[in-house]
């Protein structure tokens, strides 16, 4: 098991190295100049030449890739368009010559609604997707079986931006059974924290839900014949007790590691989420980096995106391994 861990951290450091080089990389791929986009219009040229030098800019390709990395691990000190020495603390992902302050900080005071939109359509992922599926298989070839199929073919079908305005205009405009999606930090008051993302939980959960369904069917469809689950029935253990205690953990494998996809995906920001519902999200500052031409954010926000994933797919297979050992020798 030590050597597998090993050998998927290695693995781990090396793909967050070349994410790092990619985002690294998209700074260059600009059709204009990354100082001049970064400093603003209104700049003038000594300005520009300013934010060129604080950037690095003037410096040799490798040795600016080395210190981005090096501002990664250790910070750095970036100076503002009029020459202000600004330090950046580690991990410095940029300075945001449009918000006025390093990038981390942007990111950090828009995590929690990110943080918080995740977790609960988390939930909802795990109660609709892998209950649900559980449901169906067990209930094979019932009414039960077929309703919940056109529900899952109903989540894969439907997109996020669509069923939110419908939702939100019927559910919010149309009856006022629900308030208006905002954020309020659940430290002030938890009732309204959890009114106001409980429509963006239940849309992002529903339509994410469709494929843990599918394939939480179709797993436990598929280790229901194997041989330990047979031996668990006929030494007298009850059909759903043996299914939730051998056929779920043999059935896992695939599900845990999807679960770790999209634990990433969903911390690094559910940029239509927030877009669709207007909160102020991780994804929701990078579509407005995007539009606004922020390069140190958009960097900054790609990176923060890759490494959730990254962490948690990691986990994810850590978990898988200590639930079918065969996988170590892979």
């Amino acid at each position: 098991m030590t050597s597998y861990l090993l050998r998927r951290a290695l693995q781990a450091a090396a793909v967050l190295l070349a994410i790092a080089a990619a985002a690294f990389g998209l700074f260059y791929a600009a059709p204009s100049d990354p100082a001049l986009i970064a400093c603003g219009p209104k700049c003038d040229t000594a300005q520009v030449e300013a934010v060129r030098t604080s950037m690095g800019l003037d410096q040799p390709l490798v040795a600016q890739f080395l210190d981005y990395l090096g501002g990664l691990v250790t910070g750095r000190t970036i100076a503002d368009v009029d020459g202000t020495p600004l330090h950046c603390p580690a991990p410095c992902l940029g300075y945001s010559y449009a918000l006025h302050q390093p990038v981390l900080d942007a990111i950090g005071d828009r995590l929690p609604v990110t943080v918080s939109l995740a977790g609960g359509a988390l939930v909802v992922i795990l109660v609709l997707g892998v209950g649900g599926g559980l449901v169906a298989a067990l209930r094979r070839g019932t009414a039960t079986d077929r309703l919940l199929s056109g529900f899952n073919l109903i989540g894969a079908s439907v997109q996020i931006y669509f069923l939110g305005y419908l939702l939100q205009l019927l559910l919010v405009y149309g009856t006022g059974l629900l308030p208006m999606p905002q954020y309020v930090p659940p430290a002030d008051h938890p009732g309204r924290w959890a009114a106001g993302l409980l429509l963006p939980w239940l849309v992002l959960g529903f339509v994410n839900a469709a494929v843990f369904a599918r394939l939480t069917r179709s797993q436990m469809l598929e280790t229901m014949p194997e041989g330990f689950v047979r031996t668990a029935r006929a030494k007298g253990l009850g059909v759903l007790r043996a299914h939730l205690k051998y056929t779920a953990r043999g059935a896992a494998g695939p599900l845990v590691q999807l679960l770790g996809l999209e634990i990433g995906a969903l911390f690094g920001g559910a940029f239509i989420t927030e877009t669709v519902f207007g909160l102020g999200g991780v994804g929701k500052l990078a579509v407005d980096a995007v539009t606004g031409n922020d390069l140190p954010t958009v960097v900054g926000t790609v990176l923060l995106a890759a490494f959730f994933v990254v962490v948690f797919v990691a986990l994810a297979d850590l978990v898988v391994a200590w639930l079918d050992p065969r996988v170590r020798l892979t």
